[in-house]
């Protein structure tokens, strides 16, 4: 259930449009009034000063809405809703709403209202311009009828939302069984209500059943309905248009809040694309109770321009929240996806590698044991390019050289090399390669110590020189 908050917060642009129109319009009108001329009030039997926006059948075109047309006939005021003729017992301009009987409710002992006589649709008349509406009150009963091929044994079981059936005996016959259902929904949840008959049955009519005071006709006890005296209580219709007397100010104030309950009304029960086609479309309701109930043309591109504007705004900003809450992540996650993936291809390689030498080249230590045979690294014995070498001991007194690669210079190519180059070389005058270390990120290779330094020592060295028969041999 959308409450009022969330409807505000939905429609909060439509608050700013009120203060910006009224900076575009209001130098244009220095009382801020406007009166219908030329169309004066006119009765109906009992209905005294009828006004705006209803009209009697032959006044000017300019005069009221056409939606509104009342036809007196024998004292009696008759307006048309969809395809059916109603009855008008009562018009509250304080609310905007009359109240409506169906003319032919008096006809028949048992009528049934027919499918296209009475909307179950918040979106408007087909055919009345959009402009008449069911007003329903707080709890307003609806009464559901359908036509069901076999009879519903438990007439209090629930369906789809429903509660209770009760048979409409005087419309039954043979394989044909009408049942009257209640409906506790709001007017925006009766388009889905309908649409969910049950499988035997089949959509008749739906009639609103008043208030309160009409609740005695139709309860979860009652064995049969009394459809004419549902039809002869009549119901409440809302028209939107506020008189032409009231402030522009006035009216703006009053189709912000009838925007919001058209959005509330079309909201609830709706499925997910239907609500967000409410909140886009609402702005579109708002500009058209203006545009109806000022009778000022001039105002339509204004207003037009400033939801245009607003509309725009909420695209950017749903785009914004898109683009940071989803889109970033996502790109952030593939990006860390494909880094990873890499990394795996090199770490892989390297391990393919290093379980083949396993078999036939040089030796493969834990961390942990170069940390021991190292001595925790307490010997240093010089720095180079691609790490440090450090002095460490096997057992039986066995001496070695350990070099830690530096992460930076060491990738995945350089050290297969380096193993399958140097483990498969067994020369007095070359070092050999005792063994290495591979745990990620780290990195060790092994090398037989030599006690008398590297050989460059004596190739460059300006004191000592070779001799031809030490460089031959």
């Amino acid at each position: 259930m959308v409450n009022l908050g969330t409807a505000l917060l939905c429609l909060s642009p439509q608050a700013f449009i009120i203060y910006s129109l009224l900076a575009v319009v209001g130098n244009t009108e220095a009382a801020g009034v406007w009166v219908q001329q030329g169309c004066p009030p006119f009765s109906c039997g009992h209905l005294q000063g009828i006004q705006y926006p209803f009209r009697q059948k032959g006044d000017p075109s300019e005069c009221g809405v056409q939606s509104y047309e009342i036809i007196c006939s024998d004292a009696r005021a008759i307006i048309r809703i969809n395809t059916g003729r109603y009855y008008v017992t009562n018009i509250f301009y304080n609310n905007s709403t009359f109240w409506a009987v169906d003319a032919n409710a008096g006809n028949s002992s048992c009528p049934v209202p027919r499918w296209d006589q009475l909307p179950y649709s918040s979106s408007g008349v087909s055919g009345s311009d959009g402009n008449i509406e069911l007003a329903t009150v707080k709890d307003a009963m609806w009464v559901l009828f359908v036509n069901c091929s076999k009879v519903i044994n438990s007439p209090t079981t629930s369906y789809a939302g429903w509660y209770g059936y009760s048979p409409v005996t005087c419309h039954s016959a043979k394989n044909s069984f009408v049942y009257a259902v209640r409906l506790n929904l709001e007017l925006g949840q009766l388009s889905d209500t309908v649409e969910s008959v049950p499988p035997s049955c089949g959509y008749l009519g739906i009639i609103l059943a008043g208030d309160s005071r009409q609740r005695y006709i139709l309860s979860s006890d009652d064995d049969v309905v009394d459809v004419r005296a549902i039809a002869r209580f009549g119901f409440a219709v809302r028209f939107p248009f506020t008189a032409r007397q009231w402030k522009l100010s006035k009216i703006i104030t009053t189709c912000l809040a009838d925007s919001i309950r058209h959005f509330k009304a079309q909201f609830n029960g709706a499925s997910i694309w239907g609500k967000g086609s409410s909140v886009i479309w609402s702005e579109m309701y708002f500009l058209r109770c203006v545009y109806s109930n000022s009778g000022r043309p001039e105002l339509y591109w204004p207003i037009l321009g400033l939801l245009s504007a607003i509309e725009i705004v909420k695209y950017i900003i749903v785009l914004a929240i898109l683009l940071r809450f989803v889109l970033a992540p996502l790109a952030v996650w593939i990006f860390l996806a494909h880094r990873y993936w890499k990394t795996r291809i090199t770490i892989d390689a390297v391990e393919k590698f290093l379980q083949m030498q396993e078999t036939v080249g040089p030796m493969r230590f834990a961390y942990t044991d170069i940390v021991a045979i190292t001595s925790h690294f307490g010997h240093k014995l010089g720095q180079g390019g691609y790490g440090s070498v450090y002095r460490g001991m096997l057992p039986g007194d066995v001496n070695l050289a350990v070099k830690i690669l530096c992460r930076s210079m060491c990738n995945g190519e350089d050290f297969i090399s380096e193993v399958s180059t140097i483990g498969q070389i067994h020369h007095v005058n070359v070092v050999r390669l005792v063994g290495y270390c591979s745990e990620e990120p780290r990195r060790a290779l092994v090398y037989e110590y030599m006690p008398k330094g590297s050989l460059d020592k004596y190739i460059f060295s300006g004191k000592k020189r070779f001799s031809w028969d030490n460089s031959v041999r």
